[in-house]
């Protein structure tokens, strides 16, 4: 599977969707029924963070292996599907986002939609300005690994 990059300024409708950028839905690979279907989810920041349906697999497989005390695994599984919401792309391209989704991300009429490597980010762009300006010193830091 190819990686999600880039920024998109989309437009959040009055029933909750947006347009998913084509290059993203392009690079998505359709599920056994021939959707494409996402997992929807609140981020670690406030953001919404959205998964192609086999990459959410295998997250969900990694943290079982990676999470070894069932106390810990049981928090962790229990909060990220406890929000975790099922999406599948309709005929014009667009995605549903649930309500408490896009409260919990400030979403309002302006959205940024951002490729991060294996899942897609949506973000409130002042949430996102704001985010990049306290990850920037942190940024500077780790961009010695990097190079471009």
């Amino acid at each position: 599977m190819e990686e999600y990059f880039g920024r998109y300024i989309n437009v959040l409708d009055a029933k909750g969707r947006i347009n998913l950028p084509a290059r993203f839905r392009d690079i998505t690979g359709k599920s056994m029924d021939g959707e494409m279907t996402f997992i929807m989810t609140r981020g670690t920041e406030e953001c919404i963070a959205v998964f192609p349906i086999n990459e959410w697999r295998r997250k969900i497989s990694e943290l079982e292996t990676l999470v070894t005390d069932g106390e810990q695994r049981r928090v962790l599984n229990r909060r990220i599907n406890f929000y975790a919401s099922h999406q599948k792309i309709d005929k014009q391209g667009r995605i549903n986002i649930p309500a408490e989704l896009i409260q919990y991300a400030h979403l309002e009429k302006d959205v940024v939609v951002l490729g991060a490597g294996k899942r897609i980010e949506i973000w409130n762009p002042a949430e996102l300005d704001k985010y990049l300006q306290r990850a920037e010193s942190h940024y500077q830091k780790l961009s010695g690994f990097l190079d471009f």
